[in-house]
């Protein structure tokens, strides 16, 4: 009896963890199917909304439907910048191949993420002071994710600095790794949040900023994937320094 019990136990168990496997790919599943509708499904009429909203605003003078159309375009934007940070992180989740790796120029990445930022920085009135030579290469093996992280770290600068304020950019070589370090003059971290703000969906609240709450998570995952580390220290002036660590190719 004890032996047909033992194996009967056994069975049990691998039923059941041959049940919880199943149940984890149908998770897995409808997680994808997710991400895809919303990647597609979502983003087409967020498209029609932009576009009718240009066009209501070219064919009237009057100031306060410019203003609405306005608060539109916006919170349009907003969905589907929350839409590509959603579909980013669950690409990170799926792993980073070395067959996806290849060389990038942080110089160059640093460059298009500044041009791309234009319309922030220059709503909020940011000045961005770089501190590396701007015609050197900095080289490393990576993804496009890799440039995603960066972005979302140099957003997060300019979204959480006063206006009229500066965000810092530094690039520097330490043994087999560039450090990229972002600071700001914003209200700064406690040392007991730091790590906390890479978890998803934790925001550290600030009037006005808006966000899908995972873009540090995206930001530490992609670094780690790359055998990156991130860290956030004090800004002596006030405010923190995110520093991202990635190897050199």
């Amino acid at each position: 009896m004890p032996e047909h019990g033992q194996r009967l136990s056994e069975r049990e168990r691998h039923q059941r963890e041959e049940q919880l496997s199943e149940e984890l790919a149908e998770a897995n599943r409808l997680r994808e199917m997710l991400v895809s509708i919303m990647s597609h499904d979502l983003r087409s009429p967020l498209s029609v909304i932009v576009g009718y909203s240009g066009l209501i605003r070219t064919q009237s003078d009057d100031e306060t439907v410019k203003r609405f159309i306005d608060k539109i375009e916006n919170a349009a934007m907003n969905a589907d910048e929350m839409i590509g940070d959603i579909k980013t992180y669950s690409q990170v989740k799926r792993g980073v191949f070395e067959s996806d790796l290849e060389e990038i120029d942080l110089n160059a990445v640093l460059s298009d993420i500044l041009r791309g930022l234009e319309g922030k920085i220059e709503e909020r009135d940011i000045t961005i002071d770089i501190k590396y030579q701007a015609d050197t290469r900095f080289p490393v093996l990576g993804t496009e994710l890799l440039k995603n992280a960066f972005l979302h770290t140099i957003d997060n600068a300019i979204k959480y600095s006063p206006e009229h304020e500066t965000v810092t950019l530094t690039l520097d070589g330490e043994g087999s790794y560039w450090v990229l370090g972002v600071s700001d003059h914003g209200e700064g971290i406690p040392d007991d949040e730091k790590e906390s703000v890479f978890e998803r969906f934790v925001r550290k609240e600030k009037r006005g900023i808006k966000g899908s709450g995972i873009g540090l998570a995206i930001t530490k995952s992609v670094v780690d994937a790359h055998s990156g580390n991130v860290r956030i220290a004090d800004n002596p002036g006030g405010g923190c320094i995110f520093y991202i660590t990635v190897p050199k190719a």
